[in-house]
């Protein structure tokens, strides 16, 4: 029933509204400004309008409300003291849009006079959180929630109005006491205010109602009765039916502190278990006895009590125990608020910001029946075994979470602390990180292999090519070493024994035609010598037919053909053939010193011996003739080609002069793993 008071006033003020609104005519409308600042090209300029102020308290800024018959502003202004509530102004200054609604800033204001406030809207909850109201003067009733006093000595409250809470303030409260007011019906005249906005979106977060005075606050009485005598209610029927229940009635209620989460502390009786919001809720601690009054709500379709006051107890049971519980029974959406033990296997763990600060581990459960997560503050570095795949008892606060129709769709549990957390099951060593780790190696394994048979394919046509090149050049070699053999140096050697068949008398020759021929057969003896070593540069023909040893004993008698020359060649060999490399440069060596002999130092014997080990291979060419002189050495006898020869191989040469006349030439060449030679 609305008092009598109250109709009588809103009568007086009707009546004074129409009056007020005449006598503002003739300035610009507050309702025509804020359509001005809503316009999308809109820039601040210099307005002019006219308004009685509905609010103002010097206490709080430099800013006053007005309103005229259309609408309401606020108003920024620059002088040093504001107006009254009740005077008629006339203001000067630049609109703006706000950061919600328009308003007049920098202005400068005239009192024109004094009249009476304008008629205030019956306004609901949900139309002030809509802006429906914005700067108006309103009316709003709801049952008080929480008070107190807030500097400088301002009332402020929390109304349940409605469906919505709306916070209210009160300038210049005079005696009221916010403990007293608490669960009162209260009424209260005042202009609503938008003060909360999203940035630069301009969309309305928060509204408030600002009252002038005291006189503006209307008590209906205390709540029936004291909420801490009344019996305490078992959590289990804390939000069951009762009769001749009204919304300032405040339930007692007794129960041990699980968790805090979320702004909400919850409380367990040891059978059921709630969720409180209240002032205090968080200097509780977990396991502390506490008695609780409290308004019952919903939120979300779901029961809190909401804006409690607490009351500690002394420790009177141990530590309440969770129950274990079915996930089907969790999924129904009758365990909200209970303290409860689930089991699920770990699939996955996820480090994440909380809203108290710091950090929050969710742990991923797979069930038979689906998925549900585990909510932990902290990084769970304290959880032994913890890894994907463990089987997990996890204990905490059920929460569930509803559709748009208030029916439970999944839930959660919120671990108070790492001991909550059980590791039944050990994971398996083959986890599925683990796989994938092991699955990545194999591959990275697979991978080298490929790209290493890739590039050893590629080096093996490389060297194939580069055989059949080889081949190529060296048939092609062979073939012009044969045609030469068989063409033209049997034809100078020809030359040579008709040359050799012409007699010592004259009358085979003339001395002029003698001393003639023995130049051709000089010139021709040139030709056949430097013929034979141009054939053995393109190839040993020998060493495709024989061994080494053979090769250079057939390279010395076809050197010595004709002569008296005799060949002694020596082999002792303890393993196969040697390396190609090696066995044609020896070849080349040990021809160049057959040479030499025979050229130079006039030889009755020239003597070859090979022997090879399996660490080294000696090559020895050693003639009976005239010798050489040390200091001749360099530079003679192709000695600079067969010491870059032996240098090629990794070999030693040695030309000494024997002790009983001649020559010897040696080279010496390590071998390793098989006859394979460093040298290249």
């Amino acid at each position: 029933m609305i008092p009598i008071r109250s109709i009588l006033d809103r009568l007086r003020l009707l009546v004074a509204g129409v009056v007020t609104a005449a006598g503002m005519a003739g300035g610009a409308e507050i309702r025509e400004l804020q359509a001005k600042a809503t316009t999308e090209d809109f820039t601040p300029v210099t307005v002019t309008t006219k308004g009685i102020v509905t609010w103002a308290d010097p206490a709080l800024g430099k800013y006053f409300q007005i309103q005229d018959e259309h609408g309401g502003m606020r108003v920024e202004f620059t002088g040093p003291t504001g107006p009254k509530v009740k005077d008629l102004v006339e203001v000067q200054g630049t609109l703006e849009r706000g950061p919600y609604a328009p308003v007049i800033s920098a202005a400068t204001f005239t009192v024109t006079g004094t009249g009476e406030l304008p008629r205030a809207e019956n306004a609901s909850g949900g139309g002030l959180l809509n802006g429906e109201y914005n700067g108006l003067l309103v009316d709003i009733h709801g049952f008080v929630r929480s008070a107190e006093i807030v500097p400088p000595n301002i009332f402020v409250a929390v109304l349940s109005s409605g469906s919505a809470r709306v916070t209210i303030r009160i300038s210049n409260p005079g005696d009221l006491d916010p403990k007293e007011r608490i669960a009162h019906q209260v009424f209260l005249r005042g202009v609503a205010v938008p003060v909360r906005a999203r940035s630069s979106l301009r969309q309305l977060v928060d509204v408030e109602v600002h009252g002038v005075s005291k006189e503006d606050f209307y008590s209906r009485g205390p709540e029936p009765a004291d909420p801490w005598a009344k019996p305490v209610m078992s959590l289990h029927e804390a939000f069951q039916y009762r009769p001749a229940v009204s919304r300032s009635d405040r339930i007692r209620v007794r129960g041990q502190v699980v968790c805090h989460r979320n702004g909400f502390v919850f409380l367990n009786d040891g059978n059921s278990g709630i969720a409180v919001r209240g002032v205090g809720s968080d200097k509780l601690k977990a396991g502390d006895e506490v008695e609780a009054v409290g308004f019952p709500d919903l939120e979300d379709f779901l029961p809190v009590l909401s804006d409690a006051v607490f009351e500690p107890l002394p420790a009177e049971r141990p530590r309440v125990k969770p129950k274990p519980m079915s996930i089907e029974s969790l999924q129904g959406g009758l365990q909200h608020a209970a303290y409860v033990t689930a089991r699920g296997r770990l699939l996955d763990r996820l480090q994440t910001p909380s809203k108290e600060g710091g950090g929050l581990l969710v742990l991923a459960l797979n069930t038979p029946r689906g998925v549900f997560t585990a909510e932990l503050e902290g990084d769970g570095v304290g959880i032994p075994n913890l890894e994907e795949g463990a089987t997990l008892d996890v204990s905490g606060i059920c929460q569930v979470s509803v559709d748009g129709v208030g029916n439970p769709t999944s839930f959660k549990i919120l671990v108070p602390d790492p001991a909550r957390v059980n590791v039944v099951e050990k994971a398996s060593f083959f986890t599925v990180k683990r796989l994938l780790v092991m699955l990545s190696l194999v591959l990275g394994v697979l991978v080298a292999v490929i790209l290493f048979a890739y590039l050893t394919s590629r080096r093996n046509l490389r060297l194939a090519a580069e055989m059949r090149e080889r081949n190529a050049v060296t048939a092609e070699r062979s073939r012009l070493a044969r045609d030469l053999h068989d063409t033209l140096e049997q034809g100078l050697t020809g030359i040579h024994l008709r040359l050799h068949s012409i007699g010592p008398e004259e009358a085979d020759a003339s001395p002029e035609t003698r001393e003639h021929l023995q130049a051709v057969d000089s010139l021709v003896r040139q030709c056949h010598s430097e013929m034979r070593q141009s054939i053995w540069n393109l190839r040993s023909v020998a060493l495709e037919k024989f061994d080494l040893a053979e090769a250079l004993e057939r390279a010395a008698k076809s050197l010595t053909l004709g002569s008296n020359i005799r060949v002694d060649a020596k082999q002792s060999s303890a393993s196969g053939r040697l390396p190609a490399l090696i066995e044609d440069n020896l070849l080349r060596i040990g021809q160049e010193a057959i040479t030499n002999a025979v050229k130079h130092a006039k030889p009755s014997v020239i003597t070859i011996d090979l022997h090879v080990s399996a660490k080294r291979a000696i090559l020895s060419v050693a003639d009976d003739g005239c010798g050489i002189r040390q200091e001749a050495v360099p530079g003679r006898f192709g000695l600079t080609g067969m010491q870059e020869r032996a240098q090629r191989i990794g070999g030693t040469l040695r030309v000494e002069s024997n002790a009983q006349g001649g020559t010897t030439v040696e080279v010496e060449v390590p071998l390793q793993n098989g006859h394979e030679n460093p040298s290249t």
